[in-house]
């Protein structure tokens, strides 16, 4: 393992993602809007069948849901949308511009009733955080909004129900990340991550509310506590973040108590996952670990001449994640007269790793990564890889994988992003891409093949799309910018939350 000098420098967006050149089943037929953020809104919309032909060749069912309605010609025009699943419910969050309002809509993942429809003071950077009883709305300003979660007083409408910023004026360092009890905000102004309670109100007001480390200590066990960068994860027992100190924190949920702080090393370009009772993060060291909730280590892969990046993906003991390539560049001198070699990185692979647990009589079960290459005893190898070219997992199920390939770019001037910006049509960066290219391919989970000819689909209709990584819900979700969502998914879905 090789553990790397100097701060490596990170691709901008657009190198890391690449173009994906393949032949698809269906020809693009995307109206202008979707693609371009400077087209009108889409004035006219396409039949609910016209959608679900492009579908028809996944092995999955399909569910679909019409925002606008069958008697409506003006469609509702769809600009975000978000799955979440939690202890209280699965559900589509959508927001939508109509009239010059956006609306948010809670819809059912499962049977695709609606729950409610409200107006939102306005769109924010940051997505939606689902507690049990309230939807929060941030922003990177620290301001936020509060919705009411479960109930709809005015015939499926819900209501605001706080507004402003939490006390203290608290300033997200990075995305905030939220359970069914609380939201956890780190901290620029305090180089803490704050647990505001959402138990008793919706303004972080409350026994239940703490900050880690505590005010005034500085630090946990000697060690200097920095910034946050990178969105924490947090299931109802736990919450985990990577601070600038190298060391990946484990903290309880309801308590902000400490629990472990394993030292990674290096710095880390992975936003952790708590996913099987386990923690999966990447270190700049070359490395991709999982840790146990204890702080005990479960496994570590070596990444040969590269680092993981980005979301990491699990489901079924199956892992992936992306990587940066490690190489020497040659950058001149600061007399301009030479030339010296300087630590950069490039796209590197898409890997997939798997897990097992091993039993262990009258002890615990033992935790060990499966070798992709037992020619090769002394590294344990990833199953299989694929280059990099900015593709996201979205399920697994059945024996397959669901990657999408997408590619966009980014090509409108300050100028025209500053006019974007006042009429409400670009808030979060994804709204200044163009969408180039989105393809959909299934896969053999175990080989990383290309399962039959068919199961490569253009989705460039298809302005949203997103995965499950819950096994009670093998899905994809959707969404056209003319207010449809569609959800194809595995098996008989659940009707019922879970998980921890």
């Amino acid at each position: 393992m090789k553990t790397l000098t100097r701060a490596l420098t990170c691709l901008p967006p657009g190198l890391a993602i690449a173009f994906l050149a393949a032949s698809c089943t269906i020809p693009s037929q995307a109206r202008p809007g979707d693609r371009n953020p400077l087209a009108p809104d889409p004035l006219q919309r396409q039949p609910v069948s016209y959608y679900e032909a492009q579908l028809v060749e996944l092995p999955l069912r399909v569910r679909s849901y019409d925002l606008s309605g069958r008697d409506r010609r003006i469609p509702i025009v769809v600009r975000e949308m978000h799955v979440v699943h939690d202890d209280v419910r699965d559900e589509i969050l959508v927001i939508d511009s109509d009239n010059n309002r956006n609306h948010m809509w809670s819809i059912d993942a499962y049977d695709f009733t609606l729950h409610w429809r409200t107006p939102i003071e306005k769109r924010v950077d940051f997505t939606p955080l689902p507690t049990r009883n309230y939807i929060f709305l941030m922003n990177n300003d620290g301001e936020y909004q509060a919705y009411d979660r479960q109930s709809s007083p005015r015939q499926g409408e819900s209501r605001l129900v706080s507004k402003g910023r939490f006390a203290g004026d608290t300033f997200p360092s990075a995305h905030p990340a939220s359970n069914d009890t609380h939201l956890f905000v780190p901290a620029t102004n305090s180089n803490s991550v704050r647990g505001l309670s959402m138990i008793g109100n919706a303004r972080g007001v409350g026994p239940e509310s703490w900050a880690f480390p505590p005010a005034g200590t500085g630090g946990v066990g000697g060690n200097t506590f920095m910034q946050i960068n990178i969105q924490p994860a947090a299931d109802r027992e736990t919450v985990v973040f990577v601070n600038n100190n190298h060391r990946l924190y484990m903290v309880d949920a309801q308590t902000g108590e400490y629990r472990a702080d394993p030292y990674l090393e290096a710095q880390s370009r992975t936003r952790p996952t708590i996913a099987d009772d386990l923690v999966f993060v990447g270190s700049d060291r070359g490395v991709l670990y999982a840790w146990q909730k204890s702080g005990q280590s479960a496994w570590i892969a070596d990444i040969e001449n590269g680092v993981p990046y980005g979301d990491i993906f699990v489901e079924d003991r199956w892992v992936f994640v992306r990587t940066l390539e490690v190489y020497d560049r040659e950058v001149p001198t600061d007399d301009g007269r030479g030339k010296r070699i300087r630590a950069d990185v490039r796209p590197g692979k898409l890997m997939a790793f798997q897990y097992r647990l091993i039993d262990v009589k009258d002890d615990r079960p033992v935790y060990d990564l499966v070798d992709g290459n037992p020619a090769t005893p002394h590294v344990k190898e990833p199953m299989w890889t694929e280059p990099d070219v900015g593709q996201q997992v979205l399920m697994v199920a059945d024996g397959r994988v669901y990657i999408l390939y997408e590619k966009n770019e980014e090509f409108l001037s300050e100028r025209e992003k500053a006019k974007l910006r006042d009429q409400g049509r670009i808030v979060t960066k994804r709204d200044e891409l163009r969408t180039v290219s989105r393809t959909l391919k299934v896969l053999d989970v175990n080989t990383g093949r290309l399962a039959r000819p068919e199961w490569q689909l253009n989705l460039m209709d298809f302005a949203f799309v997103c995965g499950s990584m819950k096994t009670r819900d093998r899905a994809i979700y959707l969404a056209t910018r003319d207010g449809y969502v569609f959800k194809v998914y595995a098996g008989k879905p659940r009707s019922t939350a879970g998980g921890k």
